[in-house]
Parts: structure tokens; sequence; C-alpha cells
């Protein structure tokens, strides 16, 4: 999606407050060591990089909570910039509140997105709590990162693999293939896989040069996470891809924002229903559960594609 895309990534989250959906996203994908209100600025960047498919450019293939350890791979990669000379839009900025460019000392990170003289205008999650946009000067700014941002291009065919993803528990080769505008055949072949529904958590699969990324969601995992999350409160989330359709409910005015926590809860649920209503459905094909049809209309409108 290149430096654009980035941005209107980043640009999806701003007003989020705290507790959120970046923070039970990345405590899924990392683990017990984020049950708890820790601080999201570079997890949300992170968010932002997989939603955008610059995950590679931005992160080098590692999810970051840590600002210095982020900071510090930009360094080793060649990609790192002390200070504020020559910082423009889609440079991952890092601030330093004692006013050093040590990266040992960063404390902060956001996105550019422009620069008029000395000021540099950004977006920051995790300032003051909630995601927004700010204006900084260099006062503040340890240094910044530039990621080598994806050229626009259109898939080949060719089986040069470009980038590589990394199995999930749970993932299917199907969804994987979806997610990257790929198909089964092709993963299977690039990557040898000869059983293409055994595939193991961990696994590096290759992907086909030109790929681009998208979002996904299986109607039969998230009707599992409908009929799992509600009698919790919470996390842990059963289903990541919950995001997506919560997102959707609430840019349909469905369901409040602070719900929006990748819990399929019962407000998610009702606002589901409410969905179906709006729809045409009544009695039973209103009960909150989602099915194909309404699914697929949903995410028709809001950017995401359907599965099994």
């Amino acid at each position: 999606m290149s430096v654009d895309g980035m941005i209107r990534a980043v640009e999806r989250w701003i007003g989020t407050g705290e507790p959120n959906a970046i923070q039970t996203w990345y405590r899924q994908r990392n683990g017990a060591a984020y049950n708890y209100n820790f601080p999201w600025c570079n997890a949300t960047i992170t968010r932002a990089a997989v939603e955008a498919g610059e995950y590679e450019s931005v992160c080098f293939g590692t999810d970051y909570a840590y600002t210095v350890a982020h900071a510090q791979r930009f360094k080793t990669a060649g990609q790192w910039h002390a200070g504020t000379t020559g910082i423009k839009r889609g440079d991952i900025v890092f601030f330093d509140w004692s006013g050093t460019n040590e990266i040992a000392k960063i404390d902060h990170v956001g996105i550019v997105t422009s620069v008029v003289g000395s000021l540099v205008y950004t977006i920051e999650g995790n300032t003051l709590n909630v995601c927004a946009r700010r204006v900084r000067t260099e006062a503040d700014i340890a240094g910044y990162g530039r990621p080598k941002y994806k050229a626009a291009s259109s898939s080949s065919g060719s089986a040069t693999s470009s980038s590589t993803y990394t199995v999930k528990a749970g993932d299917t080769l199907g969804e994987i293939a979806a997610a990257h505008k790929t198909t089964v055949k092709v993963l299977a072949d690039l990557n040898g896989i000869k059983d293409v529904d055994k595939l193991a958590a961990g696994k590096k699969l290759k992907l086909p040069a030109g790929t681009s990324t998208k979002k996904v969601v299986s109607l039969a995992k998230l009707v599992k996470a409908f009929k799992t999350d509600p009698p919790k409160s919470g996390t842990p989330v059963s289903y990541a891809a919950v995001d997506y359709v919560e997102d959707a409910l609430v840019s349909e005015g469905l369901l409040a924002k602070q719900y929006a926590d990748g819990h399929a809860g019962t407000a998610t649920k009702s606002a589901y229903a409410l969905l179906q209503r709006r729809y045409g459905y009544s009695g039973a094909d209103a009960d909150g559960l989602p099915g194909m049809t309404s699914l697929k209309r949903l995410g028709a409108a809001h950017g995401f594609t359907v599965v099994a």
C-alpha cells in the first residue's frame, strides 16, 4: 500500500481510548506478558503496519511494543536518522521527553503525516491515553526510522517469493491465501505442501511476488467466537478477526466504540442482531449470529472478505 496506505491504517484508530482493541489484538499475538493496560503506542504502529500490508517494511516482520527495540532495529538495518534533518511523511518518529537523540532513552513513537518548517505533524497511539494527531518539534524527537515502503505493483504470477507469512495457531491455508490475494494451490506449490489440511503453527510460508494483504473473516470461526465469548467478559478473545466485524458495526452506528475490543461479547451480538434487522431479517434470522449473506454484505461495505 505504500506510505499513504500506512497512514490511512493509523488514521483509522484516531480517537481510540483504553483499554482497546489494539491491546487485545497485540495480547492475543504475543501472550500473557501483555495481560494488563500496557503502553500501546508501538502496538498501534504494529497493528497499522499489518493492516496496510507494510509489516515487513515498518516492523521487519516483528511485533513491537518496546520502542527502544524498534528504533534499534531501524538502526541495525541502516535506516535510522538521529534528530529531524530530512524527516518526511511516512517516517516512524521516536521521541525522548528528556530531549536526547539516544535510542536507549526513547519513550514514545508515532508516524509523520507532514512537515511544515520546524513543525512535525504526527499521529500517535497512547498519547494522553488516546490515539490522536499531534504537532511536535525537534526538542522532543530523538530520531526517525525510514521504512522501505512497497511500490505499487500487481501480481506477475511468478513463483518468486518477495515476502513470507508465519502461520499462527488456527490458521488455514485457505484463509492465508484469501488474505494475500492468491490461491491455495499457488501457496501449496510454492511451499511444497502435500497436505493442505495440515499446517503447523510457526511455519514460515513463502508468498508469491507482488502479493498484497487484505482483511479476511472466516464465518465458521466468527460464529464460534459469537457462541463462545458472550458468557465471558473481557479477554481472552476467541478469534482476532472479530475486530474487523466490530469496527464495521461501529461505523454502522450499531456498536459503541468502547465495545470494539475483539471480544465477541453480548454488546457485539446485540449490535449484529440490529444489523440483521436493518437488512430486513426477523425472528430466528435476526438472532445476532452472523450468516454468510449478511456478513458478505457488511464486508463489502467495510473492506473485508468472507470465507467459509
